[in-house]
């Protein structure tokens, strides 16, 4: 497969409503215009849909080749990752890329600790159940599950994170690169054609669960943004847009991963079962944890705290969006982009 996501098309000089093949190439047919035969030309015209079915293939290109997802989710993650580092290296303005490529990243160690969980013994379950007796009914009722059980609800947890990774990846990347080839003018324009290739492209979830290429105002307000500068904001715009009109929509209202996630957050919070809880942190670096202050952000240790309500999960995204906006600024940035290289050239999470 190739190393870069990124590829140039013949069609990428055509403007729009112009043909894609020169006149003398076009084919001719015979056809009948008011009771009389002639024959006609066939031109093909260069349409939004056309576009966007051009960018669209190569994102599924990346993560779907011969037109097959890749199985394996960690595979199938560094892809993402690759993608949203390189994308962001060939425009600094796409911040948003930027930042994805750490979040994906963590994604990809979530499901290594999955994985691990999955290895792990349940040689706590007996101190599970004497400690039972002296919680409150809430607390007991979270304590009982086993480790086993909350490796279970880990690794449910994390396939349905790599689910929401290859969706948001299939929704945005080609918004972006639509963007690159097409500006601001013509994706104004062309944004409500985006659903028209819906039966010719990958979306691996029920439509009624959430459609394909639906025209959210935050995703042209971040764009706008982006052409005016407004970088900071048209991060925060497009992370409302991943947050809220795909990933609440696709996993974050599912009951089974919301029951995992509360498991998760009381095990992090109280430390028990131990070894088994994830830690819900960003690292800006191409590193699973972080000892750094400045390249750390952490999701709420508490046992109340829902990873799943919209609201708190944006103020945790917001956060990372302003960490990793100061950094880019600052003496940090080396750093920053030295994790990038690192990611855009492997993908893999450390």
């Amino acid at each position: 497969m190739s190393e870069k996501v990124i590829t140039k098309h013949q069609q990428d000089a055509v403007a729009l409503g112009r043909n894609t093949v020169p006149v003398p190439e076009c084919g001719i047919h015979a056809t009948t215009i008011k009771g009389q035969s002639c024959k006609a030309l066939d031109v093909p015209i260069l349409g939004c849909t056309g576009v966007w079915l051009r960018v669209q293939k190569e994102a599924e290109a990346w993560i779907a080749p011969g037109g097959k997802l890749i199985e394996d989710n960690l595979a199938r993650n560094r892809r993402i990752n690759q993608a949203y580092a390189q994308l962001w290296k060939e425009d600094k303005r796409f911040q948003w890329a930027g930042l994805a490529a750490f979040a994906s990243k963590q994604v990809g160690c979530g499901l290594l600790h999955a994985a691990d969980n999955i290895k792990k013994s349940r040689a706590e379950v007996q101190e599970t159940m004497q400690r039972v007796g002296s919680m409150s009914n809430t607390d007991a009722a979270a304590v009982s599950m086993t480790p086993s059980t909350i490796g279970a609800g880990s690794a449910y947890m994390y396939r349905q994170l790599a689910l929401g990774n290859t969706l948001l990846f299939l929704d945005i990347y080609p918004l972006h690169r639509f963007y690159m080839l097409r500006g601001i003018k013509q994706l104004e324009t062309c944004l409500e054609s985006r659903q028209a290739i819906k039966d010719q492209i990958i979306w691996p979830v029920d439509s009624k669960k959430i459609s394909f290429g639906v025209a959210h105002t935050e995703i042209l307000e971040s764009f706008r943004f982006i052409d005016v500068g407004r970088i900071a904001d048209s991060v925060k715009k497009m992370a409302l847009h991943e947050q809220v009109n795909i990933l609440q929509m696709a996993i974050y209202n599912d009951l089974p991963m919301q029951a995992a996630l509360r498991a998760n957050q009381f095990s992090w919070a109280t430390g028990f079962p131990t070894g088994v809880a994830a830690e819900i942190q960003l690292t800006l670096s191409s590193e699973c944890r972080t000892l750094s202050s400045s390249q750390g952000i952490w999701f709420p240790k508490d046992k109340r705290a829902k990873l799943y309500d919209k609201d708190q999960r944006m103020k945790f995204v917001n956060q990372a969006a302003d960490q990793f906006n100061i950094l880019l600024n600052s003496s940090g940035k080396t750093v920053i982009e030295a994790s990038i290289d690192d990611i855009a050239s492997n993908g893999a999470a450390r």
